[in-house]
């Protein structure tokens, strides 16, 4: 059951990170962060009878967590796709999954199997390659990046590997639609607290109002994409180490939607890649 939800979590995610970097061409990375905060706000207000609000202050206090992890995490990752090529910047994401192995291990005792992890191993390997500009820039992303944005991504890498355990202890006790209310929530105040912190009303209303088909859209998604996201790690059966993998599939729909697999110049290393990703897809469908 979570292996739906989790691809359609990745196609939607997919579906932010092409809009976003479509903003990020000629907007500040702060002022988008700001007016999609309070358009997903917006977005899930409406849902709030739908909201539990019989939370305890463990699992609020983590939801808080969570969301301060993700938030600085995209803020690094926002500065990074601003100031260095995507295919720079896209392979190294694919690192994450593998943090969050570890974590999870020792944390909510998890442990993959031969045939799970090989699954992994391939949706990973041909996640890094589908994000290259050719196979002959493999070593790439970890030598041409300038020093500071590569530790820009390592700390989005690392923030990132906690949240999913987080949610996975969470989403033991509450429900995925309150959670994400929660999350949207503080990301929402965090914004508010920023906006006025740095006092850049003037450049966030001239962006809203030359872009906000572009925000709209890429909130929309985001909502969608982590909603699904918490209903897939919500499913009993879930396994993190494996659904964070599966989400990776992210970079196939990104490639595929952006028109980059039908480029000539790289259509075979991009078709041998997809490739290799479904063949990990089908190895974890098949033994998990």
């Amino acid at each position: 059951m979570w292996i739906p939800l989790i691809l359609l979590a990745a196609l939607f995610f997919a579906l932010n990170h092409i809009v976003k970097k479509k903003i990020l061409e000629s907007a500040d990375v702060i002022d988008m962060m700001i007016i999609n905060g309070c358009i997903g706000f917006l977005i899930m207000l409406p849902l709030i009878s739908f909201v539990s609000f019989n939370v305890s202050l463990k699992n609020i206090s983590l939801i808080l967590l969570n969301t301060l992890l993700a938030y600085c995490g995209s803020f690094l990752l926002n500065i990074a796709y601003k100031n260095c090529e995507i295919s720079t910047v896209s392979p190294l994401l694919n690192i994450n999954p593998l943090f969050i192995i570890i974590i999870s291990f020792f944390v909510l005792d998890e442990m993959l199997n031969i045939i799970q992890f090989t699954g992994v191993f391939f949706i990973l390997t041909g996640g890094y390659i589908i994000t290259l500009k050719n196979i002959k820039s493999f070593f790439q992303p970890f030598t041409s990046m300038p020093k500071k944005f590569f530790l820009y991504v390592l700390g989005t890498l690392v923030m990132w590997s906690f949240c999913p355990v987080l949610n996975k202890v969470v989403l033991k006790e509450y429900d995925p639609l309150s959670y994400m209310f929660f999350f949207v929530f503080f990301i929402f105040i965090i914004q508010v607290v920023m906006l006025a912190v740095t006092n850049k009303y003037a450049s966030v209303s001239a962006l809203a109002k030359k872009s906000w088909p572009l925000l709209i859209l890429a909130s929309t998604f985001w909502i969608i994409s982590d909603f699904l996201h918490l209903a897939a790690i919500a499913v009993p059966t879930a396994v993190v180490s494996l659904i964070i993998p599966v989400k990776r599939l992210s970079n196939l729909f990104t490639v595929v939607l952006g028109g980059n697999l039908f480029k000539e110049s790289n259509l075979i290393m991009k078709t041998v890649a997809c490739a290799i990703m479904l063949t990990g897809l089908f190895i974890i469908g098949i033994f998990s």
